[in-house]
């Protein structure tokens, strides 16, 4: 779901009352000189309490509760995640089945192509993430076109076996590929990954491709499966590849996502922001101080950001912290550290 437009269509609508009735907000009231809402908590009986702004970026303030753990600035999503006790991404459905529009909703399908190219126009640094195509579910039959076996190649770089079946790992004899299935934020599949079965490769092997295609940028790899272990730890490691969620699985560490490469996207970022928890980048051997500093820039104020920095020089050219069990506790004591 495009955050953004979401909100875009909310103002458009004027669904923001709506909102804060369904999640049972009472005296609800639109200020139209100062273009706010104002509405009292499910539980309270101050008319005041809560305050929706109606902008762009739909700013709430609730003066009578504490919406996020952080002191970054909330906005309507936050309101709704406390009221019905959900994480960011059942708040959002909430809203859009409230809306009637589908969570998956391409908000640019019925606009004009001179309308896009306009805007195009206006924006000629556009990102790869932006050209996108919106993430859409996939049927999981099309996991059944794929041998469910395990294999030794992940076995031997630290991922069990138990683990590779709890993550659906496959084979794909067509390709010779290890499929990788890729699920949402909600549980519905998205895409397949397929990584060439193959340990050394040659210069022209593609290592990895897609099989079933998703906007890697619009995917926290692993968010689904371990969203609880990251709140119960306050605390969710990010990895660049899917390898290492599972191998962080493996090593008992189950509060770990994958961004599926060193390039973290708006959307990624709006999402672990979302969590509402200590955010640990830690990032293959070959990833800068100035990069990672860089990243830290692009979230929000109030937002902690940590990163595994390795001082101590464990790590080969390119190796990733999750590779080897030992490495990756040794890092996890001594290297981390505070970049925002």
């Amino acid at each position: 779901m495009d955050v953004k437009k979401l909100k875009e269509y909310i103002v458009d609508n004027e669904k923001i009352g709506d909102i804060l009735e369904s999640i049972g907000c009472t005296h609800v009231s639109y200020h139209s000189s100062s273009n706010y809402y104002s509405a009292c908590n499910k539980d309270g009986d101050n008319p005041n309490a809560v305050v929706v702004y109606n902008d762009e970026k739909l700013t709430t303030i609730d003066y009578t509760r504490t919406l996020v753990d952080t002191n970054r600035a909330t906005d309507i999503f936050d309101l709704v995640s406390y009221n019905l006790g959900c994480n960011f991404s059942r708040a959002l459905k909430h809203v859009t089945d409230l809306l009637g529009i589908d969570y998956y909703y391409d908000f640019d399908k019925d606009v004009p192509d001179s309308v896009l190219i306009l805007r195009r126009l206006h924006n000629l640094c556009e990102s790869e993430e932006e050209k996108e195509k919106p993430l859409k579910p996939i049927s999981t039959q099309v996991l059944t076109y794929y041998e469910p076996y395990v294999n030794d190649m992940f076995y031997n770089d630290g991922i069990s076996y138990t683990t590779q079946q709890l993550f659906q790992i496959g084979y794909d004899p067509c390709t010779n590929r290890i499929t990788i299935p890729i699920y949402d934020e909600l549980g519905n599949l998205v895409g397949v990954k397929g990584r060439l079965f193959k340990k050394e490769l040659d210069e022209d092997d593609m290592k990895y491709l897609y099989l079933e295609p998703t906007p890697r940028s619009r995917v926290l790899y692993g968010l689904y499966q371990n969203y609880d272990y990251i709140q119960d730890a306050q605390c969710v490691y990010v990895v660049e590849a899917e390898k290492g969620v599972m191998q962080g699985w493996s090593y008992g560490y189950r509060n770990c996502v994958a961004t599926g490469g060193k390039k973290v996207s708006k959307f990624q970022i709006d999402m672990l922001t979302r969590l509402g928890v200590k955010i640990v980048f830690a990032f293959d051997a070959d990833v800068t101080k100035d990069e990672l500093s860089e990243l830290a820039n692009r979230f929000i104020k109030g937002v902690p950001i940590y990163s595994i920095w390795d001082k101590d020089k464990l790590l080969n050219d390119k190796e990733s912290p999750t590779d080897e069990r030992k490495k990756w506790e040794q890092l996890l004591k001594n290297n981390v550290y505070r970049i925002k």
